[in-house]
């Protein structure tokens, strides 16, 4: 061998050692980088006449397990899911003061009873007739604002929902230029090791939106399908957006897709978000926390059939002059449902600015009637029982 020949050899020896310890390095200062995989070289040798001319680097080689990528993605579906719902189901816990023994709501329904017990032992006592008033207007109080602080949770996971949708969108067409910059770089024999670390990031990222399930295609190339089979990306990304009533994802033809959407951020708030009430944790909350309250207001506004609600028994007590025949509480009708709008839920105005005064006849039979659960108003059974929500772990 010429004393050229063995330069050249050493030279790619050297110029080979001085790349894998970059290599090396990289790989320990980004120990800890979010998404970085491990790399090494792939080497060949140099031909060099009849003997061996050195060495070159061809490529680099990404330490990855597709198996473990795959385990990784679903248990970020999963755990994004139950985080998500978690954290709506303990905004509903706080909105209900449901940790408190007990609850703001039975505390007030509890005042309210025990102001009636006080009245039906002296029910000439003006005290006494006005705490049968302000009891009852911090009963209202504390309805009305559990039902508006729900309408306020009810705007803000909407919101989240089309945050998320606008995120998962920017995420599958990410994927969808690291595929064409993959291509490329394969075709002119680049590395494409850390574009593909990016795409992995990118994938985990939509993962913890929906679950994804990921196939190669040629050229280096993925396709992204949910687990039931609904496109995500294949070539092109498909764009979702949020439907026209804010809880559910539709695809680029409008249809509604959040069925598909399994796991994952998407599907917490779709189902916390869903029209139609189950008894499944997490699932219907809105529409299960409305028409629980809504029926619990409706108790002491509505009469009925067998005469058990509160205003059945307030109603059909004896009226003197000057006091408030019927209608001791107040509300518009929700033309939707026929329950009462718990906005204007309210003790009557006329008993609250002193025109009207609570019936003395009342005192006794009200009273009787809560101390037997004649009237059936508990704070426990709201249609379903609005203190059962649990989150999940």
């Amino acid at each position: 061998m010429s004393l050229s020949g063995a330069l050249s050899v050493a030279l790619s020896g050297l110029k080979t050692c001085t790349t894998a310890v970059q290599i090396s390095a990289g790989n320990i200062s980004n120990a800890q980088t979010e998404g970085y995989t491990q790399k090494s070289l792939s080497l060949s040798s140099v031909a060099g006449g009849a003997s061996t001319g050195g060495v070159e680097v061809t490529g680099y080689t990404r330490l990855t397990n597709s198996v473990l990528i795959t385990t990784l993605n679903n248990a970020t579906s999963t755990a994004s899911y139950y985080s998500t719902q978690n954290s709506y189901l303990s905004q509903v816990q706080t909105i209900l003061d449901s940790t408190s023994s007990p609850p703001a709501l039975s505390e007030d329904l509890n005042e309210f009873q025990s102001a009636w017990t006080l009245y039906a032992a002296s029910p000439s006592d003006a005290t006494l007739e006005k705490n049968i008033v302000s009891s009852g207007q911090a009963l209202a109080n504390t309805i009305s604002n559990i039902a508006s602080q729900i309408s306020i949770l009810e705007t803000s996971v909407k919101s989240d929902l089309s945050t998320a949708v606008t995120e998962l969108n920017t995420s599958l067409k990410r994927v969808q230029e690291l595929n064409i910059q993959i291509a490329s770089a394969l075709a002119n024999n680049q590395s494409t090791a850390n574009l593909e670390d990016q795409r992995d990031q990118e994938i985990n990222s939509i993962a913890a939106k929906t679950n994804v399930t990921v196939m190669a295609r040629s050229n280096g190339q993925v396709a992204l399908y949910t687990s039931n089979g609904t496109a995500l990306l294949d070539g092109v990304a498909q764009t979702f957006s949020v439907g026209g009533n804010g809880n559910s994802v539709l695809n680029a033809a409008g249809s509604d897709v959040s069925s598909s959407l399994t796991g994952g951020i998407l599907q917490a708030q779709t189902d916390f978000l869903s029209s139609t009430a189950t008894s499944a944790d997490g699932v219907g909350v809105i529409v299960k926390l409305e028409s629980q309250l809504q029926n619990f207001a409706n108790m002491f506004v509505a009469t009925t059939t067998d005469g058990n609600s509160f205003a059945d028994v307030y109603n059909a007590a004896i009226t003197d002059t000057g006091e408030q025949s019927a209608s001791f509480f107040t509300a518009d009708i929700d033309a939707t449902n026929g329950l009462p709008d718990l906005s204007t839920f309210a003790v009557n105005s006329d008993l609250v600015n002193g025109t009207t005064s609570v019936k003395k006849a009342a005192g006794t039979v009200i009273n009787d009637a809560f101390s037997s659960s004649s009237i059936a108003i508990t704070t426990t059974d709201m249609g379903g029982g609005v203190y059962t929500y649990t989150t999940s772990n």
